[in-house]
C-alpha cells in the first residue's frame, strides 16, 4: 500500500523526530488545514508518558477523527516498547499498522480525508528510518530522566578557528557548565586560552569521520544521506552516552565541537525531541581569515579551508533554523564582548535576562590573540579557488549584516549557489 501525499508531510516530520510542535508546543488545532493531517503534526511523542498532554491533543479532534489518530499513535506507542525490548521484528509490524490505518484513512470519502496521488517512497523510508529515530529518543529521554543529563545544554558551533573557543571560554566564566573532560594542551600555541573542548565528545565525532572513511579535515565530503546509515545509528547511541558522562552533575552546560557542524543532519531527533532545551551559538569569521589560520597552523591549502569553512557554517545555519539561537560576528565577539555577552543572555535565559551569566565575564575575550586578519595578500587565490572564495563570502555577508534571524535570512542562504551547482 502507498501512503497518500498529503499525509507524507507528518510522516517526514516524524522520520525528523519531529512530534507535535516540538520547538513550540501547542494543543490549538489549525483551522486552515485537514483535522487529520493537523492532528498527525500535533501529536505527542510516543514515549510521552503525560497522559494530560495526549488528552489534550486527541480531545480537540472530531470523534471518527480522534479514533484513527489514537489508533495510529497506539501502534507507535506499541513500536517503542518492542523496541526497548529489541524485538525489532514486532516493532516493524506496528509500524507497518501504523502506516497502514493512516493509509486507509486517507481512502475515505469525507473532504477531511480527500487526497490526490500517493507516495509509496515515503512510507518506505518511514518504516526504514523511524526505528533509529524512536529508539534515539527514546535513549535521550532515559538520559535525561535517570542518567544525569541536564535538560539544558548550549551548544556553541561555527568553523574551527572561529572563535568557538573564546566564546565557549566567555561562556564559562560567565557561569554556564563545562564538562569535566576538557581538552588539556598546556604546550599549545594556537589556543593560549585553551579550546573548552570535550575530549570524549571530539573522540566520538572523529570515530564517526574514521569510519566513514574521513577525517574532520574532509568532513565536508560526508556521503549523501550518512545520518541514515548504521554507523550514524552507533554514533548517535554513542554521543547520548558521552553526552551524559560528560555533563552529568551539572545544571546548564555549554558545550562545543566545530565537528558537529557537518554532523548536525544526524543529531535532528535529539534535537527534535523536546526532551532537553537547547539552545546554539554560530559565530562567524571572515572565511580568509579561517583559511589563512588553518593554512598556518596546520599547512591546509586555501581551497580546502574555504571548503570546510562552507560546509560548516552552511550546515551550522541550515540545521539550527528554527531552534533558540544567535548567530554573531567574530569581530564584534572580539570588539564588543559585553555587548555580545548580553545577546547571549537573551538566548541562555529568555524567560529571565537578569540571571544566569556574569556580565564581568566579557574580560575573558583578548583581541591581541588574532593573528590572521582579512586584509592580508590575495595575490595567492588561484582561479580554482576564487569561486569558493566568492561563495564562502557571500554566506559571510549574508549571515553578518542581516538584521534579524528571520525567513528572509533564510531565503537568502538558500539563494546563495554552491561551487559545481548553476543558479539557473
Amino acid at each position: 500500500m502507498t501512503l497518500h501525499s498529503r499525509y507524507s508531510v507528518a510522516v517526514e516530520r516524524w522520520m525528523d523526530g519531529l512530534w507535535g510542535d516540538a520547538v513550540q508546543p501547542s494543543s490549538v488545532p489549525d483551522l486552515a488545514q485537514p483535522p487529520l493531517l493537523d492532528g498527525l503534526k500535533r501529536m505527542p511523542a510516543p514515549m510521552e508518558t503525560d497522559a494530560g498532554a495526549v488528552a489534550d491533543w486527541a480531545g480537540t479532534c472530531d470523534a471518527s477523527v480522534r479514533v484513527v489518530l489514537l489508533l495510529i499513535r497506539e501502534h507507535l506507542v506499541q513500536a517503542c516498547r518492542y523496541l526497548l525490548l529489541d524485538r525489532s521484528e514486532q516493532a516493524a509490524q506496528h509500524l507497518n499498522t501504523a502506516m497502514t490505518v493512516l493509509d486507509q484513512a486517507g481512502d475515505g470519502s469525507d473532504d477531511c480525508f480527500a487526497i490526490g496521488g500517493s507516495v509509496a517512497p515515503v512510507r518506505e523510508a518511514a518504516l526504514r528510518a523511524l526505528p533509529d529515530v524512536l529508539v534515539a529518543q527514546m535513549e535521550l529521554h532515559r538520559a535525561v530522566a535517570y542518567g544525569g543529563l541536564p535538560p539544558r545544554l548550549a551548544v556553541v558551533l561555527g568553523m574551527h578557528r572561529s572563535g568557538t573557543s573564546a566564546l565557549t571560554g566567555m561562556l564559562a566564566q560567565a557561569g554556564l557548565d563545562v564538562p569535566d573532560d576538557l581538552m588539556d594542551r598546556p604546550d599549545d600555541v594556537i589556543n593560549l586560552k585553551g579550546y573548552w573542548e570535550s575530549e570524549g565528545l571530539m573522540q566520538v565525532n572523529d570515530r564517526l569521520f574514521e569510519d566513514l572513511g574521513l577525517h574532520w579535515s574532509s568532513s565536508d565530503q560526508l556521503p549523501l544521506n550518512w545520518w541514515t546509515t548504521q554507523k550514524a545509528v552507533v554514533w548517535r547511541r554513542q554521543l547520548i552516552h558521552q553526552l551524559t558522562q560528560t555533563c552529568r552533575g551539572t545544571h546548564h552546560p555549554v558545550i562545543k565541537d566545530p565537528r558537529m557542524c557537518v554532523l548536525m543532519a544526524g543529531m535532528r531527533p535529539l534535537f527534535n525531541a523536546a526532551v532537553v532545551d537547547f539552545c546554539f551559538f554560530i559565530p562567524v569569521r571572515h572565511p580568509m581569515e579561517v583559511a589563512r589560520s588553518l593554512q598556518t597552523a596546520q599547512g591546509t591549502s586555501l581551497g580546502r579551508g574555504l571548503a570546510l569553512w562552507i560546509a560548516h557554517v552552511r550546515e551550522a545555519e541550515r540545521e539550527t533554523r528554527g531552534q533558540r539561537r544567535l548567530i554573531l560576528s567574530f569581530n564584534n565577539l572580539l570588539q564588543e564582548p559585553d555587548a555580545v555577552l548580553a545577546q547571549c543572555r537573551q538566548i541562555t535565559h529568555p524567560d529571565d535576562t537578569d540571571a544566569g551569566l556574569t556580565s564581568q565575564a566579557a574580560g575573558f575575550i583578548d583581541p591581541s590573540l588574532q593573528r590572521q586578519r582579512k586584509e592580508e595578500r590575495m595575490d595567492d587565490v588561484s582561479n580554482e579557488v576564487a569561486p569558493l572564495l566568492d561563495e564562502a563570502m557571500a554566506i559571510h555577508d549574508i549571515l553578518v549584516n542581516h538584521p534579524a534571524d528571520t525567513a528572509s535570512l533564510h531565503q537568502q542562504m538558500d539563494a546563495v549557489t554552491q561551487v559545481g551547482e548553476t543558479s539557473g
